[in-house]
């Protein structure tokens, strides 16, 4: 439903990607099924998250990414953007 506050699995998901993002834990990343909490929830295929992975591959190795929006669509979609150096 539009303006619902966010599931708390979107969240904890979210909150993780952000972090393994900004700390660049590339090797966590690309093993985020396993690693991040709710992940298979969250991205129950990987159409909708592998272009993340393009842009971090064209990325500065090293250099943090930054966090630039946060917000949640009906309470489930992350609608985060970032940008990548």
């Amino acid at each position: 439903m539009p303006g619902s506050p966010p599931a708390i699995w979107a969240t904890r998901f979210g909150e993780w990607l952000a972090a393994a993002l900004q700390e660049r834990r590339d090797e966590e990343l690309l093993a985020y099924r396993e690693r991040a909490p709710d992940a298979v929830r969250n991205h129950p295929t990987e159409e909708h998250i592998v272009p993340l992975f393009v842009a971090l591959g064209a990325a500065t190795p090293g250099v943090p990414v930054k966090r630039l929006h946060s917000s949640y669509a009906y309470g489930v979609i992350g609608m985060d953007a970032y940008r990548f150096d």
